[in-house]
């Protein structure tokens, strides 16, 4: 009985470690961030693409629910129909609702 006991007790500290640590794939994150871009610039700005686009040094934000992950990259803006490569370097935070990511600038 103990046995099961240790096991159970090393299961659950498992899983709770895993659902701190969650943070959004490389793809969840651009649609996250893509989402976001528009909700503020409408559509005077498109996204086309993200170029060495990375996450890293994830952790569970201490203010407000998600996880704070430092983001790297670039990502090509399409600007009156001219695009512009920017650079991304920056924190920034990932919360889910429904499901889905949702990306916070800091």
């Amino acid at each position: 009985m103990h046995t099961i006991r240790t096991i159970a007790f090393s299961l659950t500290a498992a899983l709770a470690l895993t659902a701190c640590s969650s943070k959004p794939s490389d793809e969840q994150a651009q649609k996250a961030i893509t989402a976001e871009f528009e909700r503020v610039l409408g559509n005077q700005v498109w996204v086309k693409e993200y170029r060495d686009f990375s996450l890293s040094g994830c952790k569970k934000s201490e203010t407000a629910e998600g996880v704070i992950c430092d983001v790297g990259g670039s990502v090509v803006l399409d600007i009156g129909g001219v695009a512009q490569a920017r650079p991304f370097v920056q924190p920034v935070r990932f919360s889910k609702a429904s499901g889905e990511w949702t990306a916070h600038k800091l």
